[in-house]
């Protein structure tokens, strides 16, 4: 893809993130502020396209965007309460953000402007899913491992406490 392509869909995926950011951020309605968020969310995954980490951005749209979003979607839609509820925020909050998002900017921009940016002289992976399994099962396989039991021992945990609420 030519360098001119990939600027344009890069600062398109920036204005699309930017604008569901402040929609998730400002939206009135819950279910609203969900979608935009799911938004988001397959603005990054088009990132990790634009990047060419293939197996990344696939699992960006299906564990964040199909899992997540989907989920916090469901519990709004199930909680009869706040399916049509309008959000609403003090005028207090509303200059905690301000000051906030003012000092969060200076601090970035502080720390960035003596840093100096390189670009990468290596030649990016051809087939990165290869490349991750082959990293999972050489360099990284304690790791990956370690978490591998942590999650079974979560499903475990899981099984064990809907068994016993279910049994009351």
């Amino acid at each position: 893809m030519g360098d001119t392509v990939s600027l344009v869909i890069f600062f398109a995926l920036a204005a699309m993130a930017v604008a569901s950011a402040i929609m998730v951020i400002t939206g009135r309605n819950l279910f609203h502020s969900a979608m935009s968020l799911g938004a988001y969310l397959l603005t990054i995954a088009g990132y990790y396209f634009l990047l060419n980490a293939d197996l990344v951005g696939i699992m960006q749209v299906f564990v964040y965007v199909g899992g997540v979003v989907v989920v916090v979607l469901f519990g709004i839609m199930l909680t009869a309460q706040l399916t049509n509820v309008r959000l609403t925020s003090a005028m207090e909050q509303r200059w905690v953000t301000i000051v906030s998002l003012v000092s969060l900017a200076g601090l970035l921009v502080f720390v960035a402007k003596d840093t100096v940016f390189r670009i990468s002289q290596l030649a990016p992976v051809a087939d990165t899913t290869s490349f991750i399994g082959r990293m999972f099962m050489t360099d990284y396989i304690l790791p990956f491992e370690v978490i591998s039991v942590l999650l079974l021992a979560a499903l475990i945990g899981a099984v064990i406490i809907a068994r016993e609420e279910g049994g009351k």
